[in-house]
């Protein structure tokens, strides 16, 4: 077993991740595929390394979600 943080997100609006995940209208389809899969991945509670929320963090800032109004995260236990 891993001794590595994990984080999950969470929505404090109960639809910020909703709305990442389907506000799509300007993007590519890449851009839809992506934020689909990773707007349906903190929905669904999906533990994060430190890396990857850092990086889904900062998509969210850059689509005009803000930090600890419409989410937030926090640590886990690392368990199997």
């Amino acid at each position: 077993m891993s001794d590595e943080q994990l984080y999950v997100f969470v929505d404090k609006t109960g639809h910020c991740f909703e709305d990442f995940q389907t506000n799509t209208e300007t993007k590519s389809n890449s851009d839809k595929f992506y934020r689909d899969h990773v707007g349906a991945m903190m929905k669904s509670g999906c533990k994060f390394n430190v890396g990857e929320m850092m990086a889904f963090k900062d998509d969210l800032n850059n689509a005009d979600f803000k930090w600890n109004v419409d989410f937030y995260v926090k640590k886990v236990k690392n368990e199997l």
